[in-house]
């Protein structure tokens, strides 16, 4: 293919668009007339932009007839790079489309047991009938919340999920729903069915351990602020761990209410407010500024605020966002 383009040259002075735009059209149409109010370019704007194209390329590439152009033999050879490339940049000023019912992906959620024991059900019936060729997979939470930030922004994980609250520059986040701590315990234990502050703090506990949320920082400062700390008779690093070995031993655990109302109805275990005072918390969807336009990861947020703003089950309250847009 003849070019009198200088080699050495960056590509962006060797091209201009404006003049392939320019060749797509009179090809096309085979009228310089047609071409340029197609371009809305006047004739003599038509007539100086054609002379620098064929100066650009050193070849006539059009031959006027007595009705139109005729496309050179070298202008034959031309219109296929040059439709394919206007193509490829064309693509590039358009966002990328995601359609559940035919995307094959692997979204990567981090999360703790909890987060799985509270999320995933709904989540994967939903996914079976809107996104059913969709994979889920779930990641320990990390450590710390500028680990947890670097993986969103990698895109290593693409959402996390719970009371993680990482306040760092970049990560956006959404208040699903929010929740308060209950205590749980078999009814030998609490005979009446709930304890007095006395007795719940002569009482022995297990407590989590569990990295990546706040649960763990908040219940061991009640425990140092109410003198408990030599109470702790185990520390878990899962919080499902907690059901069984609170139904057969003597020990109390808090956790969050929803949990506990759960593990209550499946193990037989009463659950009771506590009597210290606690705070509450907020369990929220995280994810990178950099995805936040993302097709697939807007599509999948978007899904898990219909689903459990409001609580674990249908929504009941209006979310509040962080950072940015849920989009």
């Amino acid at each position: 293919m003849r070019m009198t383009l200088g080699m050495n040259k960056p590509l962006s002075r060797k091209l201009d668009l404006n003049l392939l735009d320019l060749f797509d059209a009179i090809y096309r149409t085979r009228n310089l007339t047609a071409a340029g109010k197609a371009l809305g370019l006047s004739q003599p704007a038509m007539s100086h932009a054609l002379a620098r194209l064929r100066d650009m390329y050193g070849d006539p590439l059009f031959v006027r007839l007595a009705k139109g152009v005729e496309p050179t033999p070298f202008a034959d050879e031309l219109v296929g790079p040059v439709s394919q490339a206007l193509q490829i940049l064309a693509q590039t000023l358009e966002k990328g489309s995601f359609v559940p019912a035919t995307a094959r992906r692997v979204f990567r959620l981090a999360m703790t047991d909890i987060g799985e024991h509270t999320f995933l059900p709904r989540l994967i019936r939903h996914l079976q009938h809107h996104a059913p060729q969709l994979c889920v997979e779930t990641i320990a939470t990390s450590a710390s919340p500028e680990e947890l930030a670097q993986e969103l922004s990698k895109g290593t994980i693409d959402l996390a999920l719970g009371a993680i609250n990482p306040d760092i520059a970049g990560v956006r986040s959404r208040i699903l729903f929010s929740d308060v701590y209950a205590c749980v315990a078999r009814p030998s234990t609490v005979p009446r069915g709930t304890l007095s502050l006395a007795e719940f703090k002569r009482a022995r506990h297990v407590v989590p351990n569990v990295a990546g949320t706040n649960h763990s920082i908040l219940i061991d400062r009640m425990l140092v602020a109410n003198g408990m700390s030599d109470r702790v008779v185990a520390r878990v690093t899962h919080f499902l761990a907690i059901a069984e070995l609170v139904s057969d031993t003597d020990v109390v655990a808090i956790m969050p209410r929803n949990l506990a109302l759960s593990v209550a109805r499946r193990w037989g275990l009463c659950h009771f407010a506590p009597p210290v005072q606690m705070p509450g918390y907020d369990v929220m969807v995280y994810w990178h500024k950099r995805h936040d336009q993302e097709p697939g990861n807007t599509w999948l947020r978007q899904v898990i605020v219909e689903l459990f703003h409001g609580g674990p089950h249908p929504a009941r309250t209006k979310a509040r966002t962080r950072g940015g847009s849920i989009r």
